[in-house]
């Protein structure tokens, strides 16, 4: 959607196939694939040259993630280390090489694609929670940080949106047998509900980039969701806690 709103695009995503035949749908010049792994901070510095020689930077779209499903008890260390340099350190890592050429240029954006488990934490996706709310944290400290600088940091929180990430967090779940969440992993990971399309994500990420003024972040979801979201400081701590823990049975 940007390609085709006249931005030059720089695709970056491990799958360089996909991303190779994403450019027979763009216009010619639009678009550059990139082969790329967020947890490989060793190489940050060498993509980051390639990009640079072929243009200037204006916008940084981080959108890489998954969910790491499972309660607290059954996650492993690994795991949880492995989910926080993928939705976290990775991001800021990549970002710290790209933000000194916005602070030299007096302009930019900064999109993070955040959740709204970023803003509210729910079990049976704590891991994912921790990492989305870790994200929120350092994005508004950042966007302090470059006040008036012509920076704009912006969060995009979606919802549930039909992504692929679902079938990931399938084939995670599958595999945390001989649980006390097993009924709870079925009924609330695997028969996920079908969600907004991705379109929508990318809407507010275009406008995110092009917007002269942009919200600092965009709440994306069905009604029942951002209404939930709204109301949740409403609700008392121990209300919220016992009712939800109760649908976990």
């Amino acid at each position: 959607m940007l390609a085709k709103s006249g931005y030059r695009v720089f695709g970056l995503a491990r799958s360089y196939d996909k991303l190779k035949g994403l450019a027979k749908e763009l216009p010619e010049e639009s678009y550059v694939p990139v082969e790329f792994d967020i947890t490989r901070p060793d190489t940050f510095s060498s993509v980051m040259a390639s990009i640079t020689a072929k243009g200037e930077i204006y916008g940084l779209v981080n959108n890489a993630g998954y969910v790491e499903p499972g309660a607290f008890e059954d996650i492993s260390m690994p795991d949880l280390r492995i989910q926080f340099e993928t939705n976290f350190f990775g991001l800021l890592g990549f970002t710290k090489q790209v933000l000194p050429l916005m602070i030299q240029k007096r302009e930019g954006r900064i999109v993070n694609v955040s959740s709204m488990a970023g803003l509210i934490s729910l079990p049976l996706v704590g891991a994912y929670s921790a990492t989305k709310h870790a994200l929120e944290a350092i994005s508004d400290a950042l966007r302090m940080e470059l006040y008036n600088t012509g920076i704009k940091v912006i969060n995009i929180n979606p919802g549930v949106i039909e992504t692929n990430i679902h079938t990931i967090t399938k084939s995670k779940t599958a595999l945390l047998k001989n649980s006390r969440f097993t009924n709870a992993y079925r009924k609330y990971l695997e028969d996920v509900p079908r969600g907004l399309p991705s379109r929508v994500v990318a809407e507010a990420i275009v406008e995110a980039i092009s917007s002269r003024n942009p919200k600092p972040r965009y709440v994306i979801g069905s009604g029942r969701e951002k209404a939930g979201l709204r109301l949740r400081p409403f609700v008392p701590d121990r209300l919220f806690y016992s009712q939800v823990a109760k649908r976990l049975t």
